[in-house]
């Protein structure tokens, strides 16, 4: 699937939070997802609104939230090698 104009301007963004280590690159434990709860995205920094869809990652340390797109951006970053 082509990625869309938001995700690939969210791909800088999120090539800097990996190589700063403010969001890691690896394998996770779970994810899902559901309506937002007001909680912050783990990329974008904006609320995760209840029109949104929130997909929650869980790693053993940390526990990120995306919006959809931010999501797919921070995967595809993980990605490249």
């Amino acid at each position: 699937m082509q990625p869309t104009n938001l995700e690939e301007a969210l791909r800088p963004l999120a090539r800097e939070r990996i190589a700063k280590g403010q969001l890691p690159r690896g394998t996770f434990s779970r994810m899902w997802g559901g309506h937002g709860t007001g909680q912050v995205c783990s990329l974008c920094d904006k609320p995760i609104h209840p029109y949104h869809i929130e997909y929650e990652i869980e790693y053993p340390e940390a526990t990120l939230r995306f919006h959809t797109a931010c999501l797919s951006a921070w995967q595809r970053e993980c990605s490249e090698d």
